[in-house]
């Protein structure tokens, strides 16, 4: 009896499940997946609209639409500015200058100030841009008769002729037709003259010469010339005299200390 029972059980089983794996079946009322089935030849009943969401809900925007198309982009007036170039100025003038001298000494002789005229010279300027950007920057070479020298109580006076030469950098800002500069850079000398009655050099003289130049000055610009005020320091390196001007124990340095104004007027070309 009991081998009955469950002989029955499993055959129950079996059928459930096989008929659950029937793609095919018909659910009661005659619905698939709660869809009414179609007869054939009937047509679908139309969908209710009630319940439904607007379609407003699952509207996606299109935005290629505010996108421009090539021809849009052809039809724009585009116009395409050239690149501002600078163009590199050449000049070249003649200075007149004064100047008042003096030296720093150690020990010191409480040395006094000299003023020196007759200092000529002859400059050239090259202005020219960095990258085509920057029209800010140049270069100046000035060949030039220099006249310093000083008083001191415990020396005899002096004034020395110095053939010069500077290499400078120059930084300029324009305003039409004024230009503002700034000038630095090295010089080089070699004392060719001094203030002695017989005009002898002695053997304690150092006669070459170096140093620093730096300053600056305003021009004004007028058709193809140019003038320039300036007012430059020289700072010199090397000592008016060796050091044994005395002895060789006791040392003398001398250097020079030289206030520059001059006026320059220069050919552009």
């Amino acid at each position: 009896m009991r081998k009955l029972i469950y002989t029955i059980a499993l055959l129950a089983a079996g059928t459930v499940a096989l008929h659950a794996q029937d793609p095919e079946r018909k659910p009661l009322g005659g619905k698939v997946g709660g869809i009414p089935e179609l007869q054939p030849g009937e047509a679908p009943a139309p969908a209710s609209s009630e319940g439904a969401l607007p379609d407003t809900v699952f509207t996606i925007p299109d935005y290629n639409a505010e996108l421009p198309t090539g021809a849009d982009i052809l039809a724009q007036d585009i116009t395409v500015k050239p690149v501002k170039k600078f163009h590199s100025t050449h000049m070249i003038g003649v200075r007149y200058g004064v100047n008042l001298a003096t030296a720093k000494f150690t020990p010191d002789p409480k040395p006094g100030s000299i003023w020196c005229f007759n200092n000529y010279g002859i400059v050239y300027t090259y202005y020219n841009d960095l990258w085509d950007m920057l029209d800010n920057f140049g270069v100046q070479a000035v060949a030039h008769l220099n006249h310093e020298g000083y008083t001191a109580e415990l020396l005899q006076d002096m004034e020395f002729t110095v053939a010069q030469l500077d290499l400078l950098t120059n930084l300029r800002f324009n305003i039409n037709p004024i230009r503002i500069f700034a000038n630095v850079g090295p010089y080089a000398g070699y004392r060719i003259a001094n203030s002695r009655e017989d005009s002898r050099w002695e053997y304690t003289d150092n006669r070459f010469d170096y140093g620093l130049v730096f300053g600056g000055g305003l021009g004004v610009m007028f058709g193809p010339f140019e003038f320039q005020l300036e007012a430059n320091y020289k700072w010199g390196l090397s000592s008016y005299y060796h050091t044994y001007y005395y002895s060789d124990e006791y040392w003398l340095f001398a250097y020079p200390r030289v206030f520059m104004f001059s006026g320059t007027l220069y050919y552009k070309f």
